[in-house]
């Protein structure tokens, strides 16, 4: 994945559509910056300026809970993934920039534990082509995927992917598609593994369909991701790492 083009390619569109200055709540329009840039300061922008200019209008959001920090677009209403899932088991937060009522608009879920240990391997971005392949082929078939791609994020391997729009379904078990099923929304998921070995996932959910300005946005936002060495629970240093 070419971050550097993507943010690149989507960054007028962004400056565009977040440049509001006035306090952000949960209800809200997130901001990128509280000044946005000229036309002509835009063109003459180069990713890592680009991305500079994110990160110092931006928020950056740490969870002491959870050992890691990212840079937001505004800062978000934090409500533990266990009360969206409804599942204790469930560790990480949900950053809420929009919301209309009790759903959420424009979010990130930022998923502790995401995947087991064996489901990535830390190299894969520096396999052969044969076996990247392979890997990208067993994991659409994990789950129903329109799109993944192999990325490093932090300069660690990671899986980027879009859940698909139409979902086949076999509906009587018989191995044969019956009924295809169109998903009222879709969402980008990145999982990648941390500098201290934390296995996360970050998910975008931009609803009721994914755009550019949200797309981008997220991006910027990976590209900040740092995990710490010790997360904090209930006020006490734990899963302290080397």
């Amino acid at each position: 994945m070419d971050w550097k083009k993507m943010t690149t390619a989507a960054l007028a569109s962004v400056w565009m559509a977040f440049s509001a200055t006035s306090p952000v709540s949960a209800a809200e329009e997130p901001v990128i910056a509280a000044e946005a840039p000229s036309a002509s300061e835009q063109a003459q922008m180069t990713p890592e300026e680009a991305l500079q200019a994110y990160i110092d209008s931006g928020y950056k959001y740490t969870s002491k809970r959870y050992g890691y920090s990212i840079v937001c677009p505004a800062k978000p209403t934090v409500v533990p993934l266990s009360v969206l899932f409804g599942d204790n088991t469930e560790k990480g937060d949900v950053l809420i920039f929009r919301s209309n009522g009790y759903d959420i608009a424009y979010g990130w879920i930022v998923m502790v534990d995401a995947f087991d240990e064996a489901t990535l391997p830390p190299d894969i971005t520096k396999q052969s082509e044969d076996n990247q392949k392979a890997f990208i082929d067993k994991f659409m078939k994990s789950s129903p995927y329109e799109f993944v791609r192999l990325t490093e994020v932090d300069g660690r391997s990671g899986v980027y992917a879009v859940t698909a729009k139409e979902i086949e379904v076999d509906t009587n078990g018989d191995g044969k598609v019956d009924e295809v099923m169109t998903a009222e929304s879709q969402m980008v998921r990145t999982f990648f593994r941390g500098a201290y070995g934390g296995r996360f996932g970050v998910m975008l959910m931009d609803n009721p369909k994914l755009t550019q300005q949200g797309i981008a946005l997220y991006e910027f936002g990976l590209l900040t991701f740092q995990e710490w060495p010790s997360s904090m629970q209930n006020g006490a240093n734990v899963g302290k790492k080397k």
